[in-house]
């Protein structure tokens, strides 16, 4: 028996679980886009600010959110935006059907009587879900302007979005196909990164228990043997 044998074995062995591990953290790199690609866009910032009284003449509502927004309508319909009151009431004051650019969703407003508003939004994540308002803490803001500032009346609902149907049937449309094929992309990584990490794993098993199995006639080597 010659002397080098152990010794090549264990390296060989060596060289084969790095290469295994590295595979291994391949497939887990491969995970981490898919796990970051189902997080869901979360509202940031907002003008007016939440909490915050406004004492002039309000134009618009705008919301920020931390990833871009999805316009799968291609004319702003995907996202809705509403801003109801004063108080308790639930009269809607967007003039017009909000607007998407980049991280940014916009609403035109005119509003009523002093008092507490309500903005509620739904708009389609970066991933492709639906996400709304009604996961979080609604956002509110005062409104208090100088004496003889017209009051708009506002609406029993909000204002019809889309070509020839209403906002609602429109708005809603849209997000249930994007998160359907959204979901199929993200099914096909996560399917083949976890494969990737289940082969690695049998194969680093494998690896080992081959390992410590040694021939019943074999015998540790010594430097004297000749």
């Amino acid at each position: 028996m010659s002397g080098p044998a152990p010794t090549a074995r264990h390296a060989t062995r060596g060289r084969l679980l790095a290469s295994l591990a590295a595979l291994a953290f391949a497939g887990a790199l491969a995970l981490a886009p898919a796990s970051a690609a189902s997080a869901h866009d979360y509202l940031v910032d907002s003008s007016p600010a939440a909490g915050s009284t406004v004492s002039t003449p309000l134009h618009s509502v705008s919301l920020t959110f931390d990833d871009i927004v999805l316009d799968l309508s291609g004319n702003g319909t995907s996202s809705i935006v509403q801003v109801t009151g004063p108080d308790a009431a639930a009269r809607h004051f967007e003039t017009a059907c909000a607007s998407t650019e980049g991280r940014v969703v916009t609403v035109p407003v005119a509003l009523g009587a002093p008092g507490t508003y309500t903005v509620e939004w739904q708009i389609v994540s970066a991933d492709g879900h639906t996400v709304s308002s009604q996961s979080s803490k609604s956002l509110q803001f005062s409104y208090e302007p100088p004496a003889g500032t017209a009051e708009a009346k506002g609406s029993a609902s909000r204002p019809a979005c889309g070509a020839g149907a209403s906002g609602t049937s429109k708005a809603t449309a849209a997000p249930a196909s994007g998160t359907t094929a959204n979901d199929g992309n993200l099914g096909i990584v996560v399917g083949i990164a976890g494969g990737i990490v289940a082969l690695a794993v049998i194969a680093i098993v494998v690896v080992l228990v081959t390992a410590r199995r040694r021939p019943k006639d074999a015998r540790p080597w010594h430097p004297d043997e000749e």
